[in-house]
């Protein structure tokens, strides 16, 4: 993903455009239609389903675009085992304190073009997983034409960067368990989420993996954000990342439709891979949940 520091701030916009593709390369989408009822086996007409096969349901019930789902939106991606968020730790997180989010939302807002991104379809709250194994929180706003990612401070109320990804430009959405490589001495996620890729198979370079500041990987990882794992938000749409998955796909088959007919998004269900070999750093960094802002008894960082 190629990223542009603003010339009159610090906000990173990365997109990619037709006309001037990110860091001189040129990245070709693909497209996904699904403009017919379901086929047998549950699977979507115009979706290319690969991978050692999964146990993910795809008939489970579906939800409207917002805040709160009508129906249940129990998680189709695993969660981590054991996790139970009370609300006075949830409280702990300031984009969870009355309306921070929605009022971060509205600032994320003013960055938006009407001819890129057209209108907003979801907005979430979403853990963001980098290439060295770190978690931090995102703002995710997912529209007709992109989807916008953004870090946003919420204790200065700030936005600090962000990132643009148009949809048509998405290649491959992977569900399923995160994992580490065979000699990895990370201990298991034992949890999943969702990776969305525009490399067309083309792995990053050994200066991209082993720059803990490389912005221009092309793909970005998400999770749950850690307030889903508290009884009270198991149904609330903003921090599933399951929601954003479904949504995300839906979003991608009417933007490719229009930018690229005839053409296939392939979705891959089982494990997706986290090169990370023995990072102690990331494991005190997540554990710390240092990549969120929070009220840590008294210090706010």
């Amino acid at each position: 993903m190629a990223d542009g520091t603003h010339s009159q701030s610090n906000f990173v916009d990365e997109h990619l455009d037709d006309d001037k593709p990110p860091g001189g390369k040129e990245f070709k989408g693909a497209t996904l239609q699904i403009d017919a009822p379901s086929t047998q086996n549950g699977e979507e007409p115009g979706v290319g389903y690969a991978g050692p096969g999964s146990n993910f349901n795809r008939n489970r019930p579906g939800s409207v675009i917002g805040r709160q789902s009508v129906r249940s939106t129990s998680s189709r991606t695993s969660m981590r085992p054991g996790v139970i968020k009370t609300e006075r730790m949830s409280d702990q997180y300031f984009s969870y304190k009355e309306s921070n989010f929605d009022k971060a939302v509205d600032i994320c807002k003013e960055v938006m073009k009407e001819d890129l991104d057209g209108k907003i379809l979801g907005k979430y709250l979403l853990t963001e997983i980098d290439h060295w194994n770190n978690e931090r929180e995102k703002i995710v706003l997912l529209t007709e034409g992109s989807i916008l990612v953004f870090k946003y401070n919420f204790i200065l109320n700030k936005l600090e960067e962000w990132r643009r990804l148009l949809l048509h430009m998405v290649d491959h959405i992977a569900i399923g368990d995160f994992k580490y490589p065979d000699k990895s001495l990370m201990p298991d996620r034992e949890h999943g989420g969702i990776q969305i890729r525009w490399n067309k198979n083309e792995e990053p370079g050994w200066a991209q993996k082993w720059n803990p500041f490389c912005t221009t990987l092309p793909y970005m990882t998400f999770s749950h954000h850690p307030v889903l794992y508290n009884p009270k938000e198991n149904e609330t749409v903003t921090y599933n990342v399951d929601e954003f998955y479904e949504h995300l796909v839906q979003a991608v088959s009417e933007c490719y439709k229009k930018k690229r007919p005839g053409e296939k998004v392939t979705i891959l269900e089982g494990p997706i891979l986290i090169e990370s070999y023995a990072s102690l750093s990331s494991l005190i960094y997540n554990q710390s949940g240092l990549g969120f802002f929070m009220d840590r008894n008294g210090i706010c960082f």
